[in-house]
């Protein structure tokens, strides 16, 4: 007997998204109600720049998927319009949609399941707000050449320290010149 077209459909998203889970350990659960799709696709396009997707779900299949895997806790947050951002570059993702939500009232984030664990929104935003990795790495720089550049500046203290007694001493030997 052939398969109903509706049937068909849910399998191949169910199966798709399956995949997308599969691959993308990191991802974000947010509501889009009320977003207009020229929004949503501004969205889409700024992600695609951080090798990220903006997908909108079907909550059963989504729910279905996170009750049989290791996710149930996931299963509270799809309610209304979800779309679940997939991130390839997590802090750069975070961000956009961080800006998205700022500038679109109605967009919520919801929560983030990052390397395994449960983050909800708030946490989300303040990975939002760490400066960029080029920031960070030279803060560290610096931190790393400060303990350095005092260490030289107490040993050229003590070599000068060291010329001047001897100086003082050749000096009152009557030797200086």
């Amino acid at each position: 007997m052939q398969e109903k077209y509706g049937i068909l459909t849910k399998k191949l998203m169910y199966s798709e998204l399956k995949k997308e889970f599969e691959s993308h350990s990191n991802f974000v659960i947010t509501n889009y109600k009320g977003t207009t799709s020229i929004d949503m696709d501004n969205l889409r396009k700024e992600l695609a720049k951080s090798d990220s997707k903006y997908l909108a779900v079907k909550n059963s299949l989504v729910k279905r998927l996170f009750e049989e895997s290791d996710r149930k806790e996931l299963v509270q947050f799809i309610k209304g319009e979800v779309g679940i951002s997939f991130t390839g570059n997590l802090i750069e993702s975070v961000k956009i949609l961080v800006s998205f939500e700022k500038t679109h009232e109605l967009f919520k984030l919801n929560c983030a399941y990052i390397e395994g664990k449960l983050e909800g929104a708030e946490r989300v935003k303040q990975l939002a707000a760490l400066p960029p990795r080029e920031v960070l790495l030279s803060m560290v720089l610096t931190g790393m050449k400060s303990p350095i550049s005092n260490f030289v500046g107490v040993l050229n203290n003590l070599l000068t320290g060291l010329i001047c007694v001897i100086n003082a001493i050749q000096k009152k030997k009557g030797g200086g010149n």
